[in-house]
């Protein structure tokens, strides 16, 4: 890519794309099974619900809570018959968890580890105190007010006041009870900010992401080509998943880069 002569090249009809695009992603993570069962509500069935009673409540397929259920990020449900099984209520707070997990950025491989206690992982570092956890539980995926914000994200506020002035951090919008707010996203973003400043990175170097726009503008219409191109849906190629896959190439390839540019980075 080549800045902003690569983007005057771009046809307009591709920016269009890329919100179409986007906006599927958002409501793939939403999007309920149409093949829900009901809660069993025999007197003699231990307090729980359904898997289609947990996709409403969690926004998950009921595809995609069974192949945690296979892949192990979540427990076996009880079973009440061949094709039925009660899934017990804890089940939301631990797919709350697993959204979490992921939107830091974890894999299921890592989050595997993680929700089932493995000490040895390399990731146990990254599970959240109980404390944090309890506090965090309420804005897992919703809107976090700026003093939790600050909080969670260990930003300064002068460092926070020149990010959301440079367009580095989006503004915040009106919560639901009407107060600012922002979001996972933004989180995310501001704790890689804050990790640089920690690591002596000044806010002069920082700003300078505001160059490289037209480049993150480019990136995201070749994005979407991909996702576009994807007509092969399973649960392994949902939307998330190709992006995912998308940053790790782009990673992979910027790695390589900086090995031929730089032999001796991971030796400062």
């Amino acid at each position: 890519m080549h800045g902003s002569g690569m983007m005057s090249s771009l046809p307009n009809h591709c920016y269009a794309l890329t919100h179409t695009l986007v906006s599927k992603v958002l409501l793939a993570l939403m999007i309920n099974s149409g093949n829900s069962e009901q809660t069993e509500n025999s007197p003699t069935s231990e307090p729980g619900m359904s898997v289609g009673e947990l996709s409403r409540r969690t926004g998950l397929t009921t595809a995609t809570i069974n192949y945690y259920v296979r892949f192990g990020v979540l427990p076996a449900p009880r079973k009440t018959s061949k094709t039925r099984a009660v899934y017990p209520a804890h089940f939301e707070q631990l797919i709350g968890r697993i959204k979490e997990l992921q939107a830091a950025g974890l894999n299921l491989t890592g989050i595997k580890q993680l929700v089932n206690g493995d000490p040895t992982s390399p990731l146990a570092a990254a599970l959240p105190s109980q404390q944090a956890s309890q506090s965090r539980q309420q804005t897992a995926s919703g809107a976090i007010s700026i003093p939790e914000f600050l909080e969670q994200s260990e930003l300064h506020d002068e460092l926070y006041e020149g990010l959301i002035s440079a367009g580095l951090l989006r503004r915040p919008r009106t919560g639901p009870e009407g107060a600012p707010a922002h979001d996972r996203r933004d989180l995310s973003a501001a704790r890689a900010f804050a990790r640089l400043t920690s690591a002596g990175v000044g806010y002069s170097l920082l700003e300078r992401h505001t160059e490289y726009n037209p480049l993150s503008k480019a990136e995201a219409v070749f994005l979407a080509e991909h996702l576009n191109e994807a007509t092969n849906s399973t649960e392994t190629t949902q939307p998330v998943n190709l992006v995912a896959a998308f940053d790790a190439i782009r990673r992979y390839l910027r790695s390589l880069q900086l090995d031929e540019a730089f032999p001796d980075w991971r030796n400062p």
